[in-house]
């Protein structure tokens, strides 16, 4: 078996050591900013896991509501890089700048509309059935962070600008330098550090929200740096707009959107669900949580180097071009997401240990990491052919893809295995695992299908060409 899959990687490489430098070359510095997020994240849940369990638990708690709209701002932000790729790739490029200035009206406006919306859900936490100590934590933490989804969008609008344009640095660099404030920030307001209030929870928020302020500053700066990228940006006439450029964008990101809020409610919906087992189980679920997201960052810099790849050989009407980078970004995911389970499986006991010091926890968790490690794969292929799909603006059908594996099969699947069946946190992961391996399964179809064809328009699509 060992030597079948040695055999069977050496093959892929021969084949396709080319590409694989391409993506990596475009993947590397947005990996290098998703994984220092990540690093923030990591160093957010062991101060804060520090405090006990309800802190983590509230932690969990307020991020499961917050990631929805983060996670649909992301979305509707990823409609921009296929576009200013298939621009660039055609020399289209005062589309660029009308892409640009477009996309940044829609991503504010839609900032604006989540912090209105998160500030009213609030009052109704008190009644999703969490236990009141963490209620008591969680509310000021939302009430906080909530304000930093306007900066949020600004800046994806710069950076997924900067990733169409195939400058992936500077997004990386203000990633990084965000990072080391964030958790110097973190270390400062939670703890109470340098003449600073000891702040606990709420402290994390500021940090948070400080932290995404300043890195907008510093993105635009670099872009400012980065000749190629500010001549598009004050190529821009702020004053004058269409609809039907509007409308393109929201074409592509509505779908793309809803794609990603379809993935990420179930995993909103499995915190709170945890949340009515018990608080333990929710700060255990925010464990195994944070440690695939590692993973899926990671994952989701090789998605966007295939989005960007696949849609400059779209512009080109290169067809084995785009099968070629589509094909390599899914299998070094393969390869990496088949190490990270085995890292998993080997290390669920020592993982848990790394955030907090609680055998309640920590027991639910070690259990819970290896069902997240059966998940590796297909989270990794998921996220990738999702990518590649958008590069060719084939969004309708991977959206329904979504909505069937997470709504239909995924929510129904959490509940009836961890209440009726009475199999509690493993439940819910359970079906998390299931709607992650329908969810790959189906777009995997769905690429290779269309791109057996040949480029040309799809009528009842509005006129987007796709494969």
């Amino acid at each position: 078996m060992i030597n079948f899959y040695i055999r069977a990687l050496m093959q892929w490489y021969q084949r396709y050591k080319n590409d694989f430098r391409l993506n990596l070359k475009l993947a590397s510095p947005i990996i290098a900013g998703q994984v220092g997020q990540l690093t923030v994240s990591i160093a957010d849940n062991v101060m804060v896991g520090s405090l006990g369990a309800a802190s983590l638990a509230a932690i969990s708690f307020s991020i499961a509501i917050f990631m929805l709209f983060l996670i649909v701002g992301f979305g509707i932000s990823f409609g921009l890089p296929p576009l200013i790729a298939e621009a660039k790739a055609s020399h289209h490029y005062k589309r660029i700048s009308e892409y640009f200035k477009h996309s940044l009206i829609i991503n504010i406006i839609f900032g604006i509309v989540s912090l209105i919306l998160l500030l009213s859900i609030i009052p109704f936490m008190d009644y999703m059935g969490q236990d009141e100590e963490v209620l008591v934590l969680a509310k000021p933490y939302l009430t906080i962070t909530a304000i930093s989804i306007i900066p949020v969008m600004i800046f994806q609008t710069f950076r997924t600008y900067a990733d169409g344009m195939s400058e992936t640095l500077p997004p990386m660099i203000a990633i990084l330098i965000g990072n080391v404030l964030n958790i110097f920030l973190n270390y400062v307001l939670i703890f109470g550090k340098y003449g600073a209030p000891k702040m606990g929870v709420t402290g994390a928020g500021y940090a948070t929200l400080i932290t995404r302020i300043v890195i907008v500053g510093i993105l635009i700066v670099l872009c400012f740096k980065w000749k190629n990228l500010w001549k598009h940006i004050v190529g821009s006439r702020f004053s004058r707009y269409s609809k039907q450029v509007f409308s393109k964008i929201l074409n592509l990101s509505i779908p793309t959107s809803l794609q990603a809020f379809f993935e990420m409610s179930i995993f909103s919906f499995a915190s709170i669900m945890m949340g009515l087992i018990s608080k333990e189980a929710q700060a255990a679920h925010q464990i195994a949580i944070n440690l695939a997201a590692i993973t899926f960052l990671i994952c989701s810099g090789l998605a966007m180097a295939a989005t960007i790849r696949v849609g400059d050989h779209f512009g080109k009407k290169d067809v084995v071009g785009l099968q070629r980078s589509a094909n390599s970004a899914v299998i070094q995911v393969t390869f990496f997401m088949t190490l990270c389970a085995l890292i998993f499986i080997v290390f669920k006991n020592q993982l848990p240990l790394l955030y907090i010091d609680n055998m309640s926890v920590t027991t639910i968790a070690s259990t819970l990491i290896i069902l997240a490690a059966v998940f590796q794969l297909p989270d990794g292929i998921q996220v990738t052919t999702l990518g590649a799909l958008r590069g060719i603006q084939d969004v309708k059908i991977p959206t329904l893809i979504t909505f069937v594996a997470y709504f239909i099969i995924g929510f129904p699947t959490c509940y009836i295995f961890a209440f009726l069946l009475d199999f509690g946190p493993v439940g819910i992961w359970v079906g998390l695992v299931t709607s992650l391996s329908i969810s790959a399964i189906l777009l995997q179809l769905r690429f290779r299908k269309l791109s057996k064809g040949v480029l040309k328009n799809d009528s009842s699509s509005g006129g987007v060409p796709y494969i």
